[in-house]
Order: C-alpha cells, then structure tokens, then sequence
C-alpha cells in the first residue's frame, strides 16, 4: 500500500513542478497539443486486429467493423492504431509510468476510432481486468481508468463485469502460453444481461488470447451481442507475437 501512495503522490507532484509537454512536438502545455492530436487522428486505419490487415482509411464515413475473413467472437472490432511510434509511446507511458493525463488522449483515439455505431441500445463498457500486483505497482487500473474516461465522453455506462481468476502474466509468453493462461483467467463479476450489448475494452491487442478468452466467458454467462475496443494492436512482426 505504502508503493502505491508514494507512487501517484509522485507523479502528482513532477505535474504541478514540471508541466507537461507534447509528445508529439514538444510544446509546453499538455501532453498532446491539439495539432499533434489531429495529426494522430487523420492518421487512423481501420485495422483487423488478427491478421493485422488494413481495412479501409482513415475516412470517418467507413463503417468497416470487422473483417470478413477472420473468425472473430465480436460484432464489432475497433483499433486506435498500430502499437508504434507516438501513440505506442503514449500508451507505454500511461501504463507503465502512470501519466494519467495520458489517458484522456487515448480515450478520444479510441472515441474516434468507434465512430458512430447504429445501435439503439445502450452499449456497457466492460475493461479487462488488470492483475493485482501491476495494480499495485503502477498506483492506479490504467485499463478501468481509461474505460471511464471513455464512457464520459460517449455518455454510456461501464461496469466492473469480469474479474481475475488468477495472477498469470503474459509479457513474454508465445502464442499457446497466452491461450492456455487467457482460459483461466476470467470469471464473470456480475448478472449478464442476455438483451444487452458489451464492448470489451483493452489498451493492447498482441495475440488476441486475452480479449477472445473474455468474449467467451461473457457468452457462457448469457452475453449475445459483444463488441471488443483496443488503443492499438502490434503489428505481424511484433516480437511478442510468437
């Protein structure tokens, strides 16, 4: 507990003594400015997250969801972008270094990259679960954190439906390992309701174990409709992708 205080009191801090600067082009101010983030935006893809294929550009008019020729448990799949460059970098330091004020950019890449979805009922958001211990470690649910930031700003619920059934790390593991700890991971927190529709939110889509494993057992509890929502997805060469 001790880690934790002392970690977001620390960053809390270096905000108010050393203000943020953009990532993109290094103007004090904020962690984006808005010409860098208009310039990350226009650049969006509509991606298959699976076979990592394109799908259409970055016209906000396509209504591209899903690919055709993968197998996917979802209605709908939505990727803020590739796992590289600047919106890799603004991913790894709201995780991994707990700038939080990262998030509020990377829920608007992934405001943009749902669009608008013609579905008259209301959509729950549903984050993955983050294990405990990273938890702890990072001082805050960079995932939960992020799936609120998002529902504010589209005006839908979120829930805590899914919990850990175990700690198991997957940074690292190859394909088979990922699938294999994916299957025991989750377990269902709360009463599915089988007229709702669900969106799965996750910062990264590497091979996919994890957010299928979670499709699953939001189905066996009743789940019909379900959508899945990643900041960004690496591409076929990623190292972590064995």
């Amino acid at each position: 507990m001790n880690f934790v205080v002392k970690n977001t009191t620390k960053v809390g801090l270096l905000d108010l003594i050393c203000p943020h600067t953009c990532r993109g082009c290094g103007q004090l101010g904020d962690v984006l400015c808005e010409c860098c983030k208009k310039n990350l935006i226009h650049e969006r893809q509509v991606i298959c997250p699976l076979c990592k294929s394109v799908l259409a550009g970055n016209d906000k008019n396509d209504k591209v969801v899903r690919c055709l020729d993968c197998e996917l448990p979802f209605e709908a799949v939505f990727v803020g972008g590739w796992k590289e460059g600047l919106l890799g970098d603004m991913v790894k330091e709201y995780k991994y270094q707990a700038v939080r004020k990262m998030g509020d950019c990377l829920a608007e890449v992934l405001d943009v990259a749902i669009g608008d979805i013609a579905v008259e009922e209301e959509i729950t958001l549903i984050p993955l679960p983050t294990i405990g211990k990273h938890i702890r470690a990072r001082g805050f649910d960079h995932t939960q954190d992020l799936v609120k930031r998002l529902a504010e700003r589209r005006g839908w619920r979120w829930e805590k439906g899914l919990v850990r059934r175990n700690s198991s790390v997957q940074v690292g593991a190859d394909t088979k390992s990922r699938q294999k700890q994916a299957r025991e991971a989750y377990m269902m927190a709360k009463e599915v309701d089988a007229n709702g529709v669900y969106m799965l939110v996750d910062d990264i889509w590497t091979t996919g174990a994890s957010m299928m494993a979670a499709a699953e057992v939001l189905r066996k509890a009743g789940g019909k409709r379900i959508m899945a929502a990643v900041v960004a997805t690496g591409r076929a060469k990623d190292p972590d992708e064995k």
